[in-house]
């Protein structure tokens, strides 16, 4: 044990040598007017005012004799301002593990509940499924080769058509790596483009009813996000626990998963000590985000035998409420036929709900981008398919209603 201590405390001493040698040298740059070379390195350094300050020189140098090379530079001006601000309001989390796992094999870092639905790894992307696993979302690429997020639906035993998002989305970056929240309605997911700061950033919206659309992406600030790519988020509120992916000061095949205790609202660090929120930031340790007097080790040993019990439960085909005492998950757990073939009712009204609110999404869409006259002539159709969508709620209801009663009649 000495002799890891000693290997740890020189790797921190070879770290913090290094860095202060690349400080040299970018000041040295800095110096000799070299200023695009001597941004990009305190730009990785974190120093990112003194980034902003180089750009801002580089663009003064070029703008009388290269105008367009100075105008070129000002995304990278606007990013190292916007890295700065970041780090200046740097959220109080308090980050109680991590671990340095495969880069293919990353969700093996994340634990989480029933509530919180399941995630599964695919080549380029990740499926997140509700807790019903009756939804899912994934990143996939379009006819551009942007990845953009898309859901389906279950109907029965199969899935509906690929359905993308209604997100804004910035048609130059990807958009992947989506966790929805149990509400249905927020969404955390990483993109490259919406400015982000390097890399993938994560970035949270929120579906509004109001016009079928989701609100524009707030982007997260530090430590969630880095110069580097940063990635699925995901949170557990029933275990108060959340995850999120970085591929920060790792090695190419290698990436880091942090696990935090989500804040109920943005707490930003306070401290007026630039190189602490800096280190805060790049979270260059775990211990420096823990408060005094919680034991952080015992919490996340009674997370993980909570979640350990969950996954060796059965399997679930679906979540259906009988009454307070009575749950059931399998069609097998019906003792009345008839009970039974009502509830199959249900599911094909919850398919037919299912293809009606789709085929509504995209005559929304043509209606909200037609011209008057087209706008005159989808009206009626979309009025009827909405008075329709409406009785086929109620027809649904009644048959929950009407299974729930005929089973609780025969138990009886």
């Amino acid at each position: 044990m000495k002799y890891i201590t000693c290997l740890f405390v020189l790797s921190i001493f070879i770290a913090a040598n290094l860095q202060a040698q690349t400080l040299e040298e970018a000041q040295k740059l800095y110096a000799e007017k070299k200023y695009d070379a001597a941004a990009s390195m305190y730009y990785q350094l974190y120093l990112f005012n003194d980034a902003a300050d180089a750009w801002q020189m580089q663009m003064d140098l070029l703008k009388e004799k290269k105008p367009q090379e100075a105008e070129a530079l000002k995304p990278m001006l606007i990013q190292a301002e916007k890295a700065a601000r970041m780090v200046s309001r740097c959220e109080n989390i308090q980050i109680i593990d991590s671990l340095i796992v495969n880069k293919n094999d990353f969700l093996s870092a994340y634990l989480m509940g029933e509530e919180a639905g399941a995630l599964e790894k695919t080549v380029n992307s990740v499926i997140h499924k509700n807790q019903l696993q009756d939804r899912r979302y994934f990143g996939k690429r379009n006819e551009n080769g942007r990845f953009r997020l898309n859901t389906q639906i279950r109907i029965q035993d199969d899935w509906s058509e690929e359905r993308v998002l209604n997100l804004p989305a910035d048609t130059l970056g990807d958009d992947n790596f989506p966790f929805v929240m149990p509400d249905g309605m927020t969404v955390y997911y990483a993109s490259t483009g919406n400015e982000s700061i390097g890399g993938y950033d994560i970035f949270v919206s929120r579906y509004n009813r109001n016009n079928n659309t989701y609100l524009a992406p707030n982007q997260m600030g530090m430590p969630f996000n880095s110069i580097y790519n940063d990635y699925m988020l995901a949170i557990d509120e029933v275990n108060d626990i959340g995850y999120f992916a970085t591929d920060r000061f790792q090695p190419e095949d290698r990436v880091i998963v942090y696990t935090f205790i989500p804040n109920e609202e943005f707490y930003a660090i306070e401290s007026e000590d630039e190189q602490t929120l800096i280190e805060r930031a790049k979270i260059s340790s775990i211990r420096n985000t823990w408060v005094e007097g919680i034991d952080y080790q015992a919490n996340l040993e009674k997370i993980k035998t909570n979640i350990d019990k969950y996954r060796q439960k059965i399997k679930k085909d679906f979540t259906f409420v009988i009454n307070d005492n009575i749950v059931y998950y399998t069609l097998t757990d019906f003792d009345s036929d008839a009970a039974k073939k009502s509830f199959l009712q249900t599911k094909d009204l919850e398919g037919k709900i299912v293809a009606l609110e789709m085929q509504l999404d995209v005559r929304r869409q043509e209606y909200a981008a037609g011209n008057t006259s087209k706008k005159q002539s989808m009206t009626a159709s979309i009025l009827a398919n909405e008075k329709r969508l409406e009785d086929l709620y109620k027809e649904q209801k009644k048959a929950v209603t009407d299974t729930r009663n005929l089973e609780i009649k025969y138990l009886r």
